[in-house]
């Protein structure tokens, strides 16, 4: 019982964190910039990196309710912060680090 509260916990901050890089990116990938830009032609589709992160954050969120119930140390605390900080800005990060390059 206590690891299946663990892996709802962990569902919704990694949810979460995808939720606010989303929204920090604004209109980036469906904005007119973009579905302009030269893209590879092994580019996917859209919709095929929402159902790849969802598969991640899925086990991403199983992987940790498992590790939090074997030993939880500070370490373990502050990776967890660290990947969250991460998952949520990059994004955002690559979407301007883009720009620049290309404006």
């Amino acid at each position: 019982m206590k690891q299946m509260m663990w892996l709802v916990l962990f569902l919704l901050i990694n949810f979460s964190a995808l939720g606010i890089g989303s929204w920090l990116m604004n209109s980036g990938p469906t904005s007119n910039w973009y579905l302009t830009l030269n893209k590879a032609p092994w580019t996917p589709a859209g919709w095929v990196f929402g159902v790849a992160w969802t598969t991640i954050m899925i086990c991403f969120s199983i992987y940790l309710s498992y590790l939090v119930n074997i030993k939880v140390t500070n370490t373990f605390w502050l990776l967890f912060i660290i990947q969250f900080i991460l998952n949520v800005s990059w994004n955002f990060i690559f979407l301007i680090s883009t720009l620049l390059v290309w404006d």
